[in-house]
């Protein structure tokens, strides 16, 4: 996770400082290089002075050796409008340091002696808590509803959202500015009536997907969860599953890969299979081939993670340069070859071992991701630093059923095939059911707050309230800002006798705490960003009043979600103090800009998490959120502001 302290470029020395204005120009090379860098600063914007020190100031240093004659500085507010540069953020220009004032951008232009401008950096000023999303206005046609199994792409200056699709023309494609307001845009094969590229029919493009799900046509397919990544020789690829018509006691499946040039619906072209199910019900022996993921390892190489209950899940490489099988074998066989392949796929060596590549886990899961970060800081409880891990891997899934108890946990290893391991250091593949699968970061919940009101759908397509029911299907990913978010499937029940009624996007952020484990905003993300709370805040920002989830190891039905309780946080010492929460009480500690350590005592558990600003749908207001991961249990524990009992 960046500081909000940034530092532009590296150590240096600044020749001379001048107040006038330059001219815009590209000059000659002085030394002066595009930052890649640019800082975020905060201003107080709930009427209360919590925000202060390096989150409402950063200091600008310069390249050494750098010549700069003058400063050029142009400001925009947050509805774009150019203003006056102080209006947004005061700029010091012998101390090079910027402070915030409200909302908007700063553009600093560094000029060197011939006049011209030779770097920009750019500002930008928040207010210490996200502002109101409007979340209202997203539930038609086309907005977050009925987007089911999302894949997260930044590219072409917006976010899209790759998702199954029904038959309608391949998988749906929705886009972004924000990661809070999507739009459908179209499906990545265009419609059931087109052409593919190259006036191609649909059916002779795609005579292999055909072939490997037993389909006469396309129109007898769905295309089912997605992964959308980057194509190293321009582009993007798309592994796409595909499922064919269900012949009583079997069903078939197969991943292949597409390619654009530009994410344009219906651009998509065919280029080659990867790998095929033949599933007989009643076992569960068989892999299932669906729900591809991409991850790169630190070397670079390319894998796949893929499978669904049955036989569990895998990982595969694949050739980065064509993105196929590393191993070959992309072709499509036959129902026979593939049950060989699957009863093979343990013996070393094999070519069953080849085509389906090595076990990440077992038991009733689905839908994997894999996470690459690098440099991740592990932390003492005071605050330094313990060691840096180079690169950790983080491999999620989804268990319980999908319309109903759906469940995300995830493990950690040090390298992308694994072992992955949970809480208590076991390896995920080793466990079955629903216990002991990992570190549980999310199930069934909701938030009711003490005056009765609680998370609630606005006017729209869904009107009561709801709770979050069977969340899982998610993408990790990290955007070129370095906010790392969730995309998942969220469920809605709403005829007051718990009936399913439908399903939508929804993106939480994730943090790592200060073990370098995964914990999640269980707010619905709204422009929030990482920064400095202070123990005070935690403390008086409600008068210490918060509502409480617990997540618990046992099956969380859409009868049963976690309804959080009513906590309370009091500050006993400049860093923390004392909690109280239903049964649990214990002590607090903030360290670091955000991360806390909540310990319930001999008979609890102690949880190391993140305190990050929040927007609390239902209160329709800003806040402060807690999520955490137990250490002996492996369960989150989330804490949301609660000023209806101040």
């Amino acid at each position: 996770m960046k500081r909000r302290s940034i530092f532009i470029a590296c150590l240096l020395t600044v020749f001379l400082l001048a107040s006038s204005a330059c001219a815009q120009g590209t000059g000659g090379d002085t030394g002066f290089v595009e930052s890649s860098l640019y800082p975020v600063v905060f201003f107080a914007d709930t009427g209360k002075n919590y925000v202060g020190g390096e989150d409402k100031t950063a200091q600008i240093v310069l390249s050494e050796g750098a010549s700069v004659a003058s400063f050029s500085v142009r400001a925009e507010n947050a509805a774009g409008e150019t203003v006056a540069p102080e209006e947004v953020a005061v700029f010091d220009e012998e101390a090079l340091t910027v402070t915030a004032v409200s909302e908007g951008t700063l553009y600093i232009g560094i000029c060197g002696e011939d006049g011209s401008v030779r770097e920009t950096v750019t500002v930008t000023s928040l207010g210490a808590y996200p502002s109101d999303p409007s979340f209202d206005g997203l539930r038609g046609s086309n907005g977050i509803i009925g987007s089911h199994d999302p894949s997260l792409i930044e590219a072409e200056g917006a976010y899209y959202s790759f998702s199954t699709g029904w038959r309608n023309g391949g998988n749906e494609i929705r886009r972004s500015e924000d990661l809070i307001h999507w739009e459908l845009v179209g499906t990545t094969f265009g419609g059931l009536s087109g052409s593919a590229p190259g006036g191609n029919s649909w059916d002779e493009e795609y005579a292999d997907v055909l072939a490997a799900v037993k389909a006469d046509s396309l129109t007898e397919v769905d295309f089912w969860a997605p992964d959308i990544v980057a194509a190293p020789g321009g582009g993007y690829w798309l592994y796409s599953c595909a499922v064919g018509p269900n012949e009583g006691a079997y069903s078939r499946a197969c991943i292949f890969l597409a390619h654009s040039d530009d994410l344009t619906p219906g651009s998509f072209s065919y280029e080659g299979m990867l790998f095929q199910s033949y599933l007989i019900n009643g076992q569960g022996n068989q892999v299932n081939a669906i729900d591809p993921q991409i991850v790169y390892d630190a070397e670079g190489k390319m894998y796949m993670a893929y499978g669904s209950f049955n036989g569990g899940l895998y990982i595969s490489e694949l050739d980065a340069s064509t993105g196929l099988k590393a191993a070959g074998m992309n072709r499509v066989y036959s129902d026979e070859e593939v049950v060989a392949f699957n009863d093979e796929r343990k013996i070393a060596g094999s070519d069953g071992e080849k085509y389906c590549g090595t076990e990440l886990s077992s038991g009733a899961m689905e839908a994997p991701v894999i996470a690459r970060h690098d440099g991740v800081k592990i932390y003492n409880d005071d605050g330094t630093v313990k060691e840096t891990v180079d690169s950790r891997y983080f491999f999620m899934s989804s268990y319980g059923l999908l319309a109903s108890s759906y469940n995300m946990r995830y493990g950690i290893s040090d390298t992308v095939t694994g072992p992955y391991l949970d809480y208590a250091g076991e390896e995920l593949y080793s466990r079955y059911g629903y216990d002991g699968t990992g570190y549980k970061a999310m199930g069934a919940y909701q938030f009711v707050y003490a005056d009765g009101r609680a998370m609630s759908m606005p006017a729209g397509r869904y009107e009561a309230e709801y709770n979050v029911y069977a969340p899982g299907h998610n993408d990790l990913f990290t955007t070129s800002g370095g906010t790392n978010v969730v995309a998942r499937i969220n469920r809605y029940y709403n005829d007051g006798e718990n009936a399913f009624s439908g399903f939508s996007l929804f993106i939480n952020q994730y943090y790592l705490n200060s073990l370098g484990q995964i914990v999640i905003n269980p707010n619905r993300y709204a422009g929030e960003r990482l920064r400095t709370v202070s123990a005070e805040e935690v403390a008086q920002i409600t008068g210490g009043s918060y509502q409480g989830v617990l997540m618990q190891e046992t099956e969380d039905a859409t009868s049963a979600p976690r309804i959080s309780s009513a906590a309370s946080f009091t500050k006993t010492d400049a860093n923390g103090g004392s909690f109280t929460y239903g049964d649990m009480s214990g002590t607090w500690t903030i360290f670091g800009d955000y991360f806390i350590k909540l310990d319930a005592g001999e008979d609890g558990d102690i949880y190391y998490g993140v305190v990050s600003p929040a927007w609390i749908e239902g209160l329709n207001a800003a806040g402060l959120t807690v999520t955490a991961v137990g250490q002996e249990t492996g369960m989150a524990l989330w804490f949301n502001s609660d000023p209806t009992a101040a």
